[in-house]
């Protein structure tokens, strides 16, 4: 018999507990033995649902039962998440999880453990919500180098950018939005600010270069700074805004980051919108490689879980550790690649001085560089793309600018190449 504990039954961990019920049968025909729900650890008791007869109010319970094979651990936060994964792996039961936090804190300790003690630690959940990206870089696309990540990795901003712009709408009206409609916290800095993001790339790159990156080492900006007429803007010559988390080998580094860019219409995470994710990887072999689908959700996610507990049925053991528990990437602190940039600059606009600016634009960012325009919907409001500089060069460029043309700057960011 091998039954699971599902440990935290809120919106992930509930999903995980009704497939396990619904699939029972399935599940145990493929793995010729009885595979099910064994136990439900939470804090609530669920009187008069399905999952009353499963309630467990401490782990005790849970580990004094043998055929207890698997934890599934759902719940949010990072110390007890943490602790509860070091226990079941302690007294050599597997773990699954859906806890980024716990994974990009702890995942090279936790693989350790697991290793030590005969059984596994997977997490496929973590970084991608219901989307296969974890497993397939471990297996599919193993045999490639890996040279660059790119994604939309959080379903609350990417919703928040695709209504703003469809529905002409400021931060704070659309974050209001999404909070009524459930898909952003009460406090939702983890999602706005991109630390959500930092750690699920950060999880990502690991994997794909082998080597340990610590989400806290990952360049982070998010979205607060974002309005209306960027969207519009940037539109118009041919982009799409999204909050993009990346990394790529740089110097012999890993470049990484987290922060708003704009995308070229022509790219496939450009057509990534509202609450859908996506990862695009650069492999030697395979070229570009997108994956694709739900970023959260309760059923989507619990696949995802579901196709950890599977992977275990069908290999509890493995041979060898990932190579980021026993490798530190060097993270590249100072970004010295040149980039294209989007401006958005402030100007009191008056008749015939578009074509002065435009002028300025091309004499002091380059002949590769394209003013847009102003924006319908605040005609003070500019913006431009630069051509290739570094941020070093792109400050002293517009210090100059602004000097000449005499606008405001106020905002930058990166455009996605």
């Amino acid at each position: 018999m091998f039954k699971v504990a599902v440990c935290g039954c809120g919106v992930v961990g509930s999903g995980v507990a009704d497939i396990l019920l619904e699939q029972r049968e399935k599940l145990s025909a493929r793995f010729n033995t009885e595979v099910c729900l064994g136990y439900i650890l939470d804090i609530r008791d669920f009187a008069g649902t399905p999952y009353a007869p499963y309630m467990a109010k401490d782990v005790e319970t849970i580990l004094a039962d043998e055929d207890v094979k698997l934890f599934s651990v759902t719940i949010g936060g990072l110390d007890f998440a943490y602790q509860l994964c070091r226990r079941a792996l302690e007294a050599g039961r597997h773990v699954v999880t859906s806890n980024k936090e716990v994974v990009a804190a702890y995942g090279r300790e936790l693989e350790q453990l697991a290793y030590d003690h005969k059984v596994r630690f997977l997490y496929e959940a973590s970084a991608g919500g219901g989307i296969p990206v974890i497993r397939p870089l471990n297996i599919c696309i193993y045999a490639n180098d890996i040279n660059e990540i790119q994604g939309i990795l959080n379903g609350t901003t990417n919703y928040m950018l695709t209504g703003m712009y469809r529905d002409k709408m400021s931060f704070d009206a659309i974050l209001k939005d999404a909070q009524a409609k459930g898909f952003a916290e009460a406090n939702p800095s983890a999602d706005v600010d991109g630390y959500d993001a930092a750690r699920k790339i950060a999880i990502l790159s690991s994997i794909a270069y082998g080597a340990w990156v610590d989400y806290n080492d990952v360049a982070c900006t998010g979205i607060r700074e974002v309005v209306y007429a960027d969207h519009e803007l940037a539109a118009s010559a041919g982009y799409a805004i999204k909050l993009i988390a990346g990394s790529k080998m740089q110097d012999g580094g890993v470049q990484v980051s987290v922060e708003p860019k704009l995308v070229p219409k022509a790219n496939m995470l450009a057509s990534v919108n509202s609450v859908y994710n996506a990862v695009l990887t650069k492999g030697s072999y395979t070229g570009d490689t997108l994956f694709y689908g739900q970023g959260a959700g309760k059923l989507a996610t619990a696949s995802a879980v579901l196709g950890d507990i599977i992977e275990i049925l069908g290999r509890p053991t493995v041979d060898s550790l990932p190579a980021f528990v026993s490798n530190n990437a060097s993270v590249v602190k100072e970004d010295t690649a040149a980039y294209r940039f989007y401006v958005r600059f402030k100007s009191g606009f008056e008749e015939g001085e578009t074509d002065e600016i435009a002028s300025c634009v091309r004499a002091t960012f380059g002949a590769g560089s394209n003013f847009i325009g102003f924006a319908l919907a605040d005609a003070t409001l500019g913006g431009f793309i630069t051509d290739y500089c570094t941020k070093q060069e792109l400050a002293a460029l517009t210090e100059k600018f602004t000097a000449v043309a005499n606008v405001e700057i106020q905002y930058t960011m990166k455009v996605l190449d």
